[in-house]
Protein backbone atom coordinates (compact mmCIF):
# COMPACT_ATOMS: atom_id res chain seq x y z
CA UNK A 1 0.00 0.00 0.00
CA UNK A 2 1.07 3.70 -1.23
CA UNK A 3 2.05 6.07 1.65
CA UNK A 4 1.51 9.68 1.26
CA UNK A 5 4.01 12.20 2.86
CA UNK A 6 3.34 15.93 3.17
CA UNK A 7 6.40 17.87 2.09
CA UNK A 8 6.19 19.87 5.72
CA UNK A 9 6.02 16.81 7.43
CA UNK A 10 8.94 15.14 5.84
CA UNK A 11 10.94 18.50 6.08
CA UNK A 12 10.07 18.45 9.89
CA UNK A 13 10.96 14.55 10.66
CA UNK A 14 14.20 15.55 8.91
CA UNK A 15 14.77 18.25 11.31
CA UNK A 16 13.77 16.12 14.10
CA UNK A 17 15.57 13.61 13.05
CA UNK A 18 19.15 15.64 12.90
CA UNK A 19 18.02 16.94 16.04
CA UNK A 20 17.99 14.01 18.03
CA UNK A 21 20.67 12.22 15.91
CA UNK A 22 23.28 14.74 15.54
CA UNK A 23 25.98 13.73 12.61
CA UNK A 24 25.22 10.03 11.47
CA UNK A 25 28.48 9.83 10.03
CA UNK A 26 31.37 11.36 8.59
CA UNK A 27 30.38 13.78 5.17
CA UNK A 28 33.01 11.98 3.25
CA UNK A 29 32.10 10.26 0.17
CA UNK A 30 34.14 7.63 0.33
CA UNK A 31 33.37 6.71 4.04
CA UNK A 32 34.00 3.21 4.96
CA UNK A 33 32.63 1.29 8.24
CA UNK A 34 30.04 -0.94 7.52
CA UNK A 35 27.42 1.25 7.31
CA UNK A 36 28.37 4.00 9.48
CA UNK A 37 28.44 7.23 7.03
CA UNK A 38 25.69 9.10 5.46
CA UNK A 39 22.81 8.14 4.10
CA UNK A 40 22.99 8.77 0.71
CA UNK A 41 20.56 8.28 -2.92
CA UNK A 42 22.10 7.76 -6.08
CA UNK A 43 20.99 7.11 -9.64
CA UNK A 44 22.16 5.12 -12.37
CA UNK A 45 21.73 8.12 -14.57
CA UNK A 46 20.82 11.71 -13.79
CA UNK A 47 19.34 12.18 -17.46
CA UNK A 48 17.05 9.89 -19.23
CA UNK A 49 14.81 10.01 -22.38
CA UNK A 50 11.18 9.93 -22.50
CA UNK A 51 10.78 6.89 -24.02
CA UNK A 52 9.34 4.75 -21.18
CA UNK A 53 12.39 2.52 -21.39
CA UNK A 54 15.48 4.57 -20.96
CA UNK A 55 15.96 4.23 -17.16
CA UNK A 56 17.74 5.24 -14.18
CA UNK A 57 18.38 2.50 -11.40
CA UNK A 58 18.51 4.00 -7.70
CA UNK A 59 20.77 2.33 -4.89
CA UNK A 60 20.51 3.36 -1.13
CA UNK A 61 23.66 3.79 0.48
CA UNK A 62 24.62 3.95 4.36
CA UNK A 63 28.54 4.58 4.62
CA UNK A 64 29.86 2.73 2.08
CA UNK A 65 26.72 -0.35 2.70
CA UNK A 66 24.12 -0.93 0.60
CA UNK A 67 20.63 -0.85 2.48
CA UNK A 68 18.65 -0.59 -0.74
CA UNK A 69 16.67 -3.39 0.04
CA UNK A 70 15.86 -2.13 3.64
CA UNK A 71 15.07 1.98 2.52
CA UNK A 72 12.42 3.22 1.27
CA UNK A 73 12.45 5.54 -2.25
CA UNK A 74 9.67 8.78 -2.37
CA UNK A 75 9.28 10.35 -4.91
CA UNK A 76 8.06 14.02 -4.94
CA UNK A 77 4.95 14.33 -6.61
CA UNK A 78 3.08 18.39 -6.38
CA UNK A 79 3.70 19.73 -2.81
CA UNK A 80 3.84 15.94 -1.14
CA UNK A 81 6.02 12.97 -1.57
CA UNK A 82 5.06 9.56 -2.33
CA UNK A 83 6.55 6.20 -1.75
CA UNK A 84 8.16 4.65 -4.85
CA UNK A 85 7.34 1.27 -5.82
CA UNK A 86 11.02 -0.20 -6.80
CA UNK A 87 14.24 1.11 -8.05
CA UNK A 88 13.81 1.65 -11.49
CA UNK A 89 12.30 5.10 -12.52
CA UNK A 90 11.23 5.73 -16.13
CA UNK A 91 8.89 8.26 -17.32
CA UNK A 92 7.58 9.67 -21.23
CA UNK A 93 7.13 12.79 -19.66
CA UNK A 94 10.00 15.36 -19.96
CA UNK A 95 10.87 17.08 -16.64
CA UNK A 96 12.48 17.06 -13.46
CA UNK A 97 11.82 14.39 -10.75
CA UNK A 98 12.95 14.47 -7.19
CA UNK A 99 13.13 11.52 -5.29
CA UNK A 100 14.81 10.85 -1.56
CA UNK A 101 15.51 7.97 0.81
CA UNK A 102 14.48 6.91 4.25
CA UNK A 103 16.44 4.45 5.98
CA UNK A 104 16.12 3.47 10.31
CA UNK A 105 14.37 7.26 10.58
CA UNK A 106 17.24 9.02 8.73
CA UNK A 107 16.52 10.77 5.26
CA UNK A 108 18.87 10.97 2.47
CA UNK A 109 19.08 14.70 0.55
CA UNK A 110 17.22 15.20 -2.53
CA UNK A 111 18.04 14.43 -6.08
CA UNK A 112 16.88 15.12 -9.48
CA UNK A 113 16.36 12.96 -12.32
CA UNK A 114 15.46 15.12 -15.43
CA UNK A 115 13.68 13.27 -18.34
CA UNK A 116 14.79 14.80 -21.94
CA UNK A 117 12.78 14.34 -24.95
CA UNK A 118 15.83 13.74 -27.14
CA UNK A 119 18.24 16.59 -28.65
CA UNK A 120 17.58 20.24 -28.15
CA UNK A 121 17.47 22.63 -31.06
CA UNK A 122 19.68 25.77 -30.77
CA UNK A 123 17.65 28.63 -29.57
CA UNK A 124 16.03 31.64 -31.76
CA UNK A 125 18.68 34.36 -32.47
CA UNK A 126 17.23 37.37 -30.59
CA UNK A 127 18.90 39.98 -32.97
CA UNK A 128 19.58 37.80 -36.55
CA UNK A 129 20.61 40.63 -38.30
CA UNK A 130 23.39 42.04 -36.24
CA UNK A 131 27.03 41.08 -36.32
CA UNK A 132 28.85 43.71 -33.81
CA UNK A 133 28.06 44.16 -30.18
CA UNK A 134 28.56 40.65 -28.92
CA UNK A 135 28.75 39.74 -25.09
CA UNK A 136 32.37 39.24 -24.40
CA UNK A 137 33.12 36.36 -21.99
CA UNK A 138 36.66 35.76 -21.04
CA UNK A 139 38.43 32.23 -20.70
CA UNK A 140 40.19 31.57 -17.34
CA UNK A 141 42.45 28.41 -17.70
CA UNK A 142 43.62 27.98 -13.78
CA UNK A 143 46.94 24.76 -13.81
CA UNK A 144 46.65 23.25 -10.44
CA UNK A 145 46.75 19.96 -8.93
CA UNK A 146 46.33 18.24 -5.31
CA UNK A 147 50.01 18.01 -4.87
CA UNK A 148 50.43 21.60 -5.16
CA UNK A 149 51.46 23.25 -1.82
CA UNK A 150 50.85 26.78 -3.39
CA UNK A 151 47.17 25.90 -5.59
CA UNK A 152 45.01 26.63 -2.43
CA UNK A 153 46.07 30.50 -2.06
CA UNK A 154 45.11 30.41 -5.80
CA UNK A 155 41.75 28.46 -4.92
CA UNK A 156 41.22 31.17 -2.20
CA UNK A 157 42.02 33.90 -4.32
CA UNK A 158 39.37 32.54 -7.28
CA UNK A 159 36.88 32.38 -4.93
CA UNK A 160 36.93 35.76 -3.74
CA UNK A 161 36.96 36.40 -7.45
CA UNK A 162 33.55 35.17 -7.87
CA UNK A 163 32.57 37.57 -5.47
CA UNK A 164 33.44 40.52 -8.19
CA UNK A 165 31.26 41.94 -10.93
CA UNK A 166 34.03 40.68 -13.47
CA UNK A 167 33.49 37.03 -12.85
CA UNK A 168 30.14 36.76 -14.42
CA UNK A 169 32.33 37.73 -17.77
CA UNK A 170 34.73 35.14 -17.49
CA UNK A 171 34.52 31.80 -17.67
CA UNK A 172 37.29 29.36 -15.44
CA UNK A 173 38.60 25.63 -16.72
CA UNK A 174 41.10 23.86 -14.29
CA UNK A 175 43.60 21.96 -15.79
CA UNK A 176 45.13 19.26 -12.78
CA UNK A 177 48.96 18.11 -13.93
CA UNK A 178 52.10 17.32 -11.86
CA UNK A 179 50.92 14.52 -9.11
CA UNK A 180 50.14 11.04 -10.13
CA UNK A 181 47.50 10.25 -7.30
CA UNK A 182 45.50 13.16 -8.70
CA UNK A 183 42.74 11.33 -10.22
CA UNK A 184 41.76 14.40 -12.16
CA UNK A 185 44.94 14.79 -14.10
CA UNK A 186 44.29 13.43 -17.84
CA UNK A 187 45.81 13.38 -21.07
CA UNK A 188 43.65 16.43 -21.72
CA UNK A 189 44.69 18.60 -19.30
CA UNK A 190 48.00 17.40 -19.58
CA UNK A 191 48.30 18.42 -23.52
CA UNK A 192 46.34 21.88 -22.33
CA UNK A 193 49.08 22.41 -19.72
CA UNK A 194 51.67 21.63 -22.29
CA UNK A 195 50.90 23.43 -25.46
CA UNK A 196 50.18 26.33 -23.16
CA UNK A 197 53.32 26.67 -21.45
CA UNK A 198 52.44 25.93 -18.41
CA UNK A 199 55.18 23.72 -16.67
CA UNK A 200 55.12 21.83 -13.66
CA UNK A 201 57.11 24.12 -11.97
CA UNK A 202 54.39 26.78 -12.81
CA UNK A 203 51.52 25.43 -11.30
CA UNK A 204 49.55 27.32 -9.51
CA UNK A 205 48.80 29.21 -12.36
CA UNK A 206 45.89 31.64 -14.18
CA UNK A 207 46.01 32.08 -17.90
CA UNK A 208 43.73 34.17 -19.60
CA UNK A 209 42.53 33.80 -23.11
CA UNK A 210 45.17 31.34 -23.82
CA UNK A 211 47.72 34.04 -24.30
CA UNK A 212 51.39 33.17 -23.99
CA UNK A 213 52.96 31.98 -20.84
CA UNK A 214 54.81 35.42 -19.93
CA UNK A 215 51.24 36.35 -18.90
CA UNK A 216 50.93 33.90 -16.14
CA UNK A 217 49.81 35.03 -13.21
CA UNK A 218 51.25 32.89 -10.22
CA UNK A 219 51.31 33.05 -6.40
CA UNK A 220 53.54 35.06 -4.46
CA UNK A 221 55.23 34.67 -0.90
CA UNK A 222 53.68 37.33 0.44
CA UNK A 223 49.73 36.63 -1.09
CA UNK A 224 46.86 36.94 0.63
CA UNK A 225 43.02 35.61 -0.68
CA UNK A 226 42.55 39.56 -1.53
CA UNK A 227 45.55 40.01 -3.14
CA UNK A 228 45.44 37.30 -5.48
CA UNK A 229 41.85 38.21 -6.42
CA UNK A 230 43.00 42.33 -6.83
CA UNK A 231 45.53 40.93 -9.48
CA UNK A 232 42.78 38.47 -11.45
CA UNK A 233 40.28 41.22 -11.19
CA UNK A 234 42.54 43.88 -12.59
CA UNK A 235 43.90 41.79 -15.71
CA UNK A 236 40.31 40.51 -16.11
CA UNK A 237 39.53 44.36 -16.79
CA UNK A 238 41.98 44.65 -19.13
CA UNK A 239 40.86 41.66 -21.02
CA UNK A 240 37.55 43.07 -21.23
CA UNK A 241 38.63 46.01 -22.79
CA UNK A 242 38.85 44.25 -26.10
CA UNK A 243 35.50 43.98 -27.95
CA UNK A 244 34.54 39.98 -28.81
CA UNK A 245 34.64 39.92 -32.44
CA UNK A 246 32.22 36.57 -32.63
CA UNK A 247 29.09 35.43 -31.21
CA UNK A 248 28.42 32.27 -29.60
CA UNK A 249 25.16 29.90 -29.84
CA UNK A 250 25.17 26.27 -28.18
CA UNK A 251 22.49 23.65 -27.68
CA UNK A 252 23.95 20.58 -25.56
CA UNK A 253 22.32 17.23 -25.29
CA UNK A 254 23.32 13.67 -23.73
CA UNK A 255 21.99 10.92 -21.41
CA UNK A 256 24.12 8.46 -19.20
CA UNK A 257 22.57 5.36 -21.17
CA UNK A 258 23.36 7.09 -24.86
CA UNK A 259 27.04 7.35 -23.56
CA UNK A 260 27.47 10.84 -25.82
CA UNK A 261 27.19 14.53 -25.39
CA UNK A 262 26.28 16.11 -28.79
CA UNK A 263 27.42 19.82 -29.19
CA UNK A 264 26.16 22.01 -31.84
CA UNK A 265 27.08 25.44 -32.13
CA UNK A 266 26.84 28.63 -34.33
CA UNK A 267 29.13 31.30 -34.67
CA UNK A 268 28.63 34.61 -36.07
CA UNK A 269 31.50 36.29 -37.46
CA UNK A 270 31.38 40.27 -37.02
CA UNK A 271 35.21 40.62 -37.99
CA UNK A 272 36.97 39.25 -41.21
CA UNK A 273 39.94 36.88 -39.91
CA UNK A 274 41.17 33.17 -39.08
CA UNK A 275 39.12 31.80 -36.63
CA UNK A 276 39.60 28.54 -34.76
CA UNK A 277 36.84 27.00 -32.60
CA UNK A 278 37.13 23.97 -29.82
CA UNK A 279 34.98 22.40 -27.05
CA UNK A 280 35.87 21.53 -23.36
CA UNK A 281 34.37 19.59 -21.03
CA UNK A 282 34.09 20.54 -17.56
CA UNK A 283 33.04 19.13 -14.76
CA UNK A 284 31.67 20.94 -11.10
CA UNK A 285 31.74 19.33 -7.27
CA UNK A 286 34.52 16.74 -7.80
CA UNK A 287 34.84 15.34 -4.23
CA UNK A 288 38.67 14.53 -4.07
CA UNK A 289 40.49 14.86 -0.42
CA UNK A 290 44.31 15.21 -0.92
CA UNK A 291 45.20 18.50 -1.26
CA UNK A 292 48.52 19.51 0.09
CA UNK A 293 48.77 22.79 1.80
CA UNK A 294 51.24 25.29 2.83
CA UNK A 295 48.20 27.76 4.21
CA UNK A 296 46.60 25.72 7.24
CA UNK A 297 44.53 28.83 7.64
CA UNK A 298 42.79 29.17 4.93
CA UNK A 299 41.00 26.10 5.61
CA UNK A 300 39.24 27.75 8.39
CA UNK A 301 37.31 29.94 5.63
CA UNK A 302 37.52 27.88 2.22
CA UNK A 303 36.84 24.33 0.79
CA UNK A 304 39.68 22.19 -0.71
CA UNK A 305 37.77 19.10 -0.78
CA UNK A 306 35.35 20.01 -3.96
CA UNK A 307 36.41 20.91 -6.79
CA UNK A 308 34.86 22.61 -10.22
CA UNK A 309 35.80 23.60 -13.50
CA UNK A 310 37.78 20.21 -13.75
CA UNK A 311 38.44 19.87 -17.08
CA UNK A 312 37.84 16.53 -18.27
CA UNK A 313 37.73 16.59 -21.93
CA UNK A 314 38.52 18.55 -25.74
CA UNK A 315 37.59 18.34 -29.00
CA UNK A 316 40.85 18.79 -30.24
CA UNK A 317 44.54 18.02 -28.96
CA UNK A 318 46.50 19.20 -31.08
CA UNK A 319 45.77 22.11 -31.52
CA UNK A 320 43.80 22.38 -28.47
CA UNK A 321 42.27 25.50 -30.08
CA UNK A 322 40.64 23.37 -32.89
CA UNK A 323 40.02 23.31 -36.33
CA UNK A 324 39.15 26.46 -38.73
CA UNK A 325 35.62 27.32 -38.28
CA UNK A 326 33.62 26.73 -40.55
CA UNK A 327 36.46 24.39 -42.04
CA UNK A 328 37.82 27.74 -44.00
CA UNK A 329 41.28 29.55 -43.78
CA UNK A 330 39.39 32.92 -43.49
CA UNK A 331 35.80 33.66 -41.99
CA UNK A 332 34.55 36.83 -43.39
CA UNK A 333 32.01 39.62 -41.69
CA UNK A 334 28.59 38.69 -41.65
CA UNK A 335 29.23 34.81 -41.82
CA UNK A 336 27.12 32.34 -39.45
CA UNK A 337 29.20 28.80 -39.53
CA UNK A 338 28.53 26.04 -37.54
CA UNK A 339 30.05 23.57 -35.22
CA UNK A 340 29.09 20.09 -34.54
CA UNK A 341 30.83 17.97 -32.56
CA UNK A 342 29.72 14.23 -30.22
CA UNK A 343 32.09 13.65 -27.00
CA UNK A 344 32.37 9.58 -26.08
CA UNK A 345 31.10 9.57 -22.17
CA UNK A 346 33.02 6.60 -21.75
CA UNK A 347 36.16 8.52 -22.71
CA UNK A 348 36.07 10.90 -19.92
CA UNK A 349 35.89 10.02 -15.85
CA UNK A 350 32.64 11.71 -15.65
CA UNK A 351 30.84 11.60 -12.14
CA UNK A 352 27.96 13.43 -11.95
CA UNK A 353 26.64 14.27 -15.57
CA UNK A 354 24.34 17.23 -14.25
CA UNK A 355 27.35 19.34 -12.90
CA UNK A 356 29.35 18.74 -16.42
CA UNK A 357 28.59 21.99 -18.94
CA UNK A 358 30.49 22.00 -22.03
CA UNK A 359 32.46 25.55 -23.06
CA UNK A 360 32.90 26.44 -26.70
CA UNK A 361 35.72 28.43 -27.31
CA UNK A 362 36.30 30.44 -30.22
CA UNK A 363 40.20 31.68 -31.41
CA UNK A 364 41.60 34.41 -33.38
CA UNK A 365 44.96 34.66 -35.01
CA UNK A 366 45.25 38.24 -34.52
CA UNK A 367 49.29 38.22 -34.26
CA UNK A 368 50.26 36.23 -37.17
CA UNK A 369 51.05 33.03 -35.11
CA UNK A 370 49.07 32.71 -31.96
CA UNK A 371 45.90 32.23 -31.73
CA UNK A 372 44.05 33.65 -28.30
CA UNK A 373 40.36 33.07 -27.16
CA UNK A 374 38.38 35.69 -28.63
CA UNK A 375 35.06 34.66 -27.48
CA UNK A 376 33.55 31.81 -24.87
CA UNK A 377 30.76 30.29 -23.55
CA UNK A 378 29.74 27.90 -21.18
CA UNK A 379 26.38 25.42 -21.68
CA UNK A 380 25.17 23.04 -19.70
CA UNK A 381 23.69 19.75 -20.29
CA UNK A 382 20.36 19.86 -21.90
CA UNK A 383 20.53 23.12 -22.22
CA UNK A 384 21.01 25.92 -24.64
CA UNK A 385 22.75 29.40 -25.01
CA UNK A 386 21.53 31.96 -27.17
CA UNK A 387 23.22 34.91 -28.81
CA UNK A 388 24.10 37.84 -25.99
CA UNK A 389 24.69 41.16 -27.17
CA UNK A 390 26.09 44.32 -24.75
Amino acid sequence: MKKYWNLLTCLFILAFTAACTGNSGSDDPTDEGNGEGTLTLKASATYIENNGTDAAVFTVLKGDKDVTDQAAIYQKKGSSFEQFSGTTFTSTTTGEYSFFASYNGEMSTTITVTVIGGMLELPADPQPAKFDGFKHHILALQGTSLGCTYCPMMIAGLTEYEKTEEYKSTVVAAAHGVMSGDDMISTYSNSVLKETGISNSGIPALLFNLQSSSEIMGIFGSDSPASVCGRIQSEAQEQLKTAASTGISAAVSGTETSGSLSVTASVKVGQTGKYRVSAWVVEDDIYAKGQMNGYPSLEETYDFTHHSNVLRCISSTSPITGGNLGGKEECQAGETQMFVHEFDLNSMDIENLSNVRVLIIVSRNASGSRYTVDNVISCGVNKSVAFEYE
